[in-house]
């Protein structure tokens, strides 16, 4: 699956295997779910420990979406050069995105 296309469950599952966390669990009912794409108290530490930048577009196809992603500050712009980036609906699935796409890649299995 690309990361890029992961939402919700899927992407909090991911975020929480990147994180190291042995007791994630996408097919266990009792498994805690951690909303790291939805809850700023825990995607926060996150953002800030990995130096994730997002910003916004908006453009004529895609329409308004956030972007994220990893690299060095330029004057408070999103970075020229980044690692990688991500797209997504809100400012915490983007960052989410860009913080698994960084630990896995493009793709995830």
């Amino acid at each position: 699956m690309f990361v890029n296309d992961l939402k919700g469950r899927w992407l909090d599952y991911w975020v929480g295997r990147a994180e190291g966390r042995p007791d994630v669990n996408i097919s266990h009912a009792d498994a805690p779910e951690l909303k790291y794409s939805s809850d700023p108290e825990l995607a926060k530490p996150i953002i800030e420990r990995e130096r994730i930048y997002i910003g916004s577009i908006c453009d004529t196809e895609l329409g308004n979406l956030s972007i994220a992603c990893i690299g060095e500050a330029n004057g408070g712009h999103l970075p020229l050069s980044a690692d990688c980036f991500s797209l997504g609906d809100t400012d915490l699935e983007a960052a989410m995105r860009c913080y698994v796409h960084s630990r896995y890649g493009p793709d995830v299995a």
